[in-house]
């Protein structure tokens, strides 16, 4: 019989201290060799299971990240690997990774201020 795959339960949560603009979010991503999906408001990164940057120029305020995998191991990596792209375009950031038990368990930043 087939089993289900296991779900990882991490969360996900990042900040961009400057937000760029979609088509230079996109560009800065293509740039990379990134394949990306550029929506009204979001882009999205698809060599990733859920890389999305949302709420880009809209009236919601500063834009959100959401990011999930099957695998946090995975998802660790191409969060480093979006970091790097980030980070050589001059954005300020930051992502946290947490697990089920709501322990960090990866923190990635670029030129971000500690608040600990």
């Amino acid at each position: 019989p087939d089993q289900p795959q296991q779900q990882a339960f991490e969360a996900f949560a990042g900040e961009l201290e400057n937000w760029p603009s979609n088509s230079t979010l996109a560009e800065i991503f293509r740039s990379e060799g990134y394949l990306v999906t550029e929506g009204k408001y979001s882009v999205s990164l698809d060599d990733f299971s859920h890389f999305v940057f949302r709420e880009l120029g809209s009236e919601l305020g500063s834009g959100t990240i959401t990011a999930e995998s099957d695998s946090t191991e995975d998802l660790i990596a191409f969060s480093h690997r979006v970091s790097r792209t980030l980070a050589n375009a001059g954005i300020k950031h930051r992502f946290e990774i947490y697990s089920e038990a709501d322990d960090l368990i990866a923190y990635i930043d670029h030129d971000w201020p500690k608040d600990w």
